[in-house]
């Protein structure tokens, strides 16, 4: 969601699941609930109520109501409850209610939920139970045409002998039943598969509203990008035009969501499919609202990378969907995009395979990072050593400005590099980079030292800003604007969007980003900054979205120890959307391509 917590430097404990939050605030907003918690206990009893009884509760019930915050805090859904008495005097507070004992399954109004074993915050216990609901229920069948028609419309963008079988499957899903879930690292041909679905879709029912989007603005622009690329030789006589998506939109604009608004807008979803990109950013709270909001007779496709970082906030609700056993799940395994990077490929599979390959060697050589001119590992550096090596990176684009070559070339040529950090704090965290990196462009442009605004300068939007038509994501470079004003130059779409700077929303430097902040973006080349060995944040997950993040070349700034260790501790999180779902549909699978 907009504003999401970012990884700080602070070594993180063995409830960290992928985002370091700020723990001194964090504890503080949690202990305040908990203290809620206990003020609501107490209050049915009244001033004549049993004090003892309650005070034998409400130390234990303090205890917890803070764990489950910060769980959630953490990315949690819950946290287990193990002793069976523990939860029956939790169970006895009417500040916690137990997951069934209301009208139709809903508890009472409480803040903490009891189910089961687990220690849930309402809203998410909520969230969780509503989105395990709605997805069984999408996971149905609805043919778009009869079988004749579906399979002459494959046939026609997806044909046998030219397209890889699991995407065929996908579109023939999306086709075929209400939701398909789609997943594949990069380079498999989710945005192809997503390109020829939109045409199948169109060409059986020509008078559908279909919409694109995705959970952040640069990943909805990418989006919109690639399908258009694909859309030009899919559709070559322009017979859909007008029809097709444009644009995308973010799921938060999408859905009209607003801080001065509890839920969706009514009727949000008009649409009759709705794709969503790189869904495995979507929380347990948005995934809810966007299910909840698609129409009856409405399709839903979700397409993302069920290897990558889950969502900042709590849940991971996209593997989960994966390893559901709903029937709409494809996984897409081919790489279109190994012969072009075949090092980069093979490293990055390695990432994301070696947790369940013990003993597998990190790819070496001509393909690996001692040797391969694709992935390198030179070892730790201090932020004054990547800043430098970066600053190489980007000469292309400090010769475009110096050369005053137009304003499109220039931004493009930024933004084919980014450093990409596991921590936002410390000496190698992304600030430091940031204003090392800061201090040498200032340098090479001929700003003034300290200077705030200069040409070259990289910056992100933090906040989210509809009226300014700018996301929290959003990526732009200061650069003077047509009529000489300094002003940032943002991509829309093969267009450039200038904002004047003194009119610019909440942002920060961009030279370096977390890992978090770049999903939904690609570069040509990325310098990847782990944390240590045995931090919290040094996971496969992270590693691997850090890494999947270049397209043709990937320098990661650790020793081959920090790599092992990262690649062999995956990320957990206490969530039971799966099992929901499994409980909900007493068994049954998915297709042969999940995987």
């Amino acid at each position: 969601m907009s504003g999401a917590r970012e990884p700080r430097g602070a070594v993180a404990g063995s409830g960290d699941v992928g985002h370091e939050p700020n723990r001194a605030s964090g504890g503080q907003v949690a202990q305040a609930f908990a203290r809620a918690v206990v003020r609501l206990h107490r209050a049915p009893a009244g001033p004549d109520g049993d004090g003892e009884q309650r005070d034998d509760v409400e130390a234990p019930l303090e205890r917890w109501a803070r764990r489950v915050w910060l769980a959630a805090a953490d990315g949690h859904a819950f946290v287990l409850v193990p002793d069976l008495l523990e939860r029956a005097r939790l169970a006895g507070s009417p500040a916690v209610a137990s997951a069934g004992s209301g009208q139709s399954g809903e508890p009472p109004a409480a803040p903490l939920v009891v189910d089961g074993d687990a220690l849930y915050l309402q809203r998410l216990w909520r969230a969780e139970s509503v989105l395990a609901e709605r997805l069984a229920a999408l996971d149905a069948p609805a043919p778009l045409a009869d079988a004749s028609r579906v399979e002459a419309a494959l046939d026609a963008v997806a044909p046998h002998d030219e397209v890889d079988p699991l995407q065929r499957e996908a579109v023939r899903m999306a086709l075929s039943r209400r939701l398909a879930i789609v997943t594949g690292g990069p380079g498999t041909g989710k945005t192809t598969t997503m390109a020829r679905l939109l045409v199948a879709f169109l060409r059986l029912a020509p008078e559908s509203r279909v919409a694109i989007a995705a959970p952040t603005g640069k990943a909805a622009a990418r989006l919109a990008q690639a399908l258009a690329a694909q859309l030009v030789r899919l559709d070559p006589d322009n017979a859909l035009a007008g029809r097709l998506p444009v644009s995308g939109m973010t799921v938060h604009r999408l859905l009209g969501l607003r801080a001065d608004r509890a839920g969706p807008a009514p009727g949000a979803i008009r649409h009759d499919l709705l794709i969503v990109d790189e869904a495995s950013m979507l929380d347990l709270e948005l995934a809810r609202a966007l299910v909840e909001s698609i129409p009856e007779g409405g399709r839903l496709v979700l397409a993302g990378d069920r290897d990558q970082l889950a969502s900042v906030e709590a849940g991971a609700v996209f593997a989960e969907a994966c390893a559901s056993p709903l029937q709409a799940v494809v996984r897409l395994q081919r790489n279109y995009r190994q012969s072009a990077a075949p090092g980069l490929a093979a490293f990055a599979g390695w990432l994301r395979d070696r947790w369940q390959q013990p003993g597998a060697p990190m790819p070496a050589g001509p393909d690996g990072p001692e040797g391969s001119n694709e992935v390198t590992a030179p070892g730790p550096a201090s932020a004054g050593a990547i800043a430098d090596r970066s600053l190489a990176a980007w000469s292309p684009a400090l010769a475009a400005l110096a050369g005053g070559e137009p304003a499109e070339r220039i931004v493009a040529a930024f933004d084919r590099h980014r450093v990409l950090c596991a921590l936002r704090e410390g000496p190698l965290g992304a600030a430091a980079i940031n204003a090392a990196v800061a201090a040498r462009v200032r340098r090479r442009v001929g700003a003034a030292p300290g200077a705030i605004w200069y040409t070259g300068r990289i910056v992100i939007v933090t906040r989210n800003r509809p009226e300014l038509g700018l996301y929290n994501g959003d990526v732009g470079i200061c650069l003077p604007d047509p009529t000489g004003a300094p002003a940032v130059a943002f991509d829309a779409g093969g267009a450039l969007r200038w904002q004047p700077v003194r009119q610019m929303p909440a942002h920060e430097d961009a030279f370096a980003i977390t890992v978090h902040k770049s999903q939904g973006s690609e570069f040509d080349t990325v310098a990847l900054v782990p944390a240590p060995v045995g931090h919290g944040l040094n996971t496969r997950e992270l590693l691997y979205t850090g890494a999947t993040r270049a397209r043709s070349a990937l320098v990661v700034w650790a020793g081959a120890d920090a790599i092992e260790d990262g690649a062999t501790r995956r990320t957990e999180r206490h969530g039971r959307l799966a099992d929901r779902i499994a409980r909900g549909r007493l068994g049954g699978g998915g297709t042969e391509a999940r995987g």
